[in-house]
């Protein structure tokens, strides 16, 4: 009766362990979310790339990335991807001819969080994870030299804290608002962060966060013990 006992004991343990691990790291919802462009549940976005010298005078080494959600008066309710930074100069490919035409600039960006808040992407209020990298790519369309549109692609690579959660995060349209060349940041677009992720800088570009599809992938790991292997500890 007495290793009976202690096998019921040590099976509840053992379902009791699992229990709170699942509840612990099993905060992401695996699923595809597109934003309300698309008709889905993800709040469209703004963002803000941070200089570290005026004109990006440092041709993107040390740029510090920050996206975040945007309701219509607040940023970052709903989610946020933020703090990567780039280590490297951004990559340029110069189509123009006499000055008219497009320049594509290319940033990697390496580290840096996301969080998403209060939606059926979580099972929790909050999930909450770190970035691998993220690509830009950017399209500045000239005229005479002049700028006057760019248009911005996004994609993120992560995984969700305490699990095996994957995030891919694609923005397939963003449209640049400006940059500080021409005028200050609106108050309403996120912070000019600096590599430690603190909102110190004070140059940098800005813009609108579109089109979003967000898809989370958590792959069902393999069980390591089962209850005839709880059995045979007590036999």
């Amino acid at each position: 009766m007495k290793r009976c006992s202690q096998i019921f004991l040590a099976a509840v343990c053992c379902l009791a362990f699992a229990g709170f691990a699942g509840s612990a790291f099993a905060a992401a919802v695996p699923g595809v979310y597109q934003s309300t462009f698309f008709g889905g549940p993800l709040l469209e976005g703004r963002s803000s790339q941070s200089w570290t010298a005026p004109a990006n005078g440092a041709q993107g080494l040390g740029d510090v990335f920050n996206a975040q959600s945007w309701n219509g008066s607040s940023l970052g309710t709903q989610w946020a991807i933020s703090c990567g930074t780039q280590n490297a100069p951004q990559l340029v490919q110069d189509n123009r001819v006499s000055g008219t035409g497009t320049v594509v600039f290319t940033n990697s960006f390496l580290g840096g969080t996301f969080y998403f808040n209060n939606g059926p992407w979580c099972s929790t209020a909050s999930c909450t994870g770190t970035i691998n990298q993220t690509i830009e790519s950017v399209t500045v369309q000239y005229a005479a030299g002049i700028p006057y549109a760019a248009v911005v692609n996004i994609n993120t690579s992560g995984m969700f804290d305490g699990g095996s959660c994957n995030l891919t995060f694609a923005i397939a349209n963003g449209v640049g608002g400006g940059d500080t060349d021409a005028a200050p940041k609106p108050a309403t677009y996120p912070a000019f962060l600096d590599t430690s992720c603190n909102p110190t800088r004070v140059y940098g570009s800005w813009g609108d966060v579109i089109t979003i599809t967000a898809k989370i992938d958590c792959p069902t790991p393999a069980r390591t013990s089962s209850w005839g292997a709880v059995k045979s500890m007590y036999r």
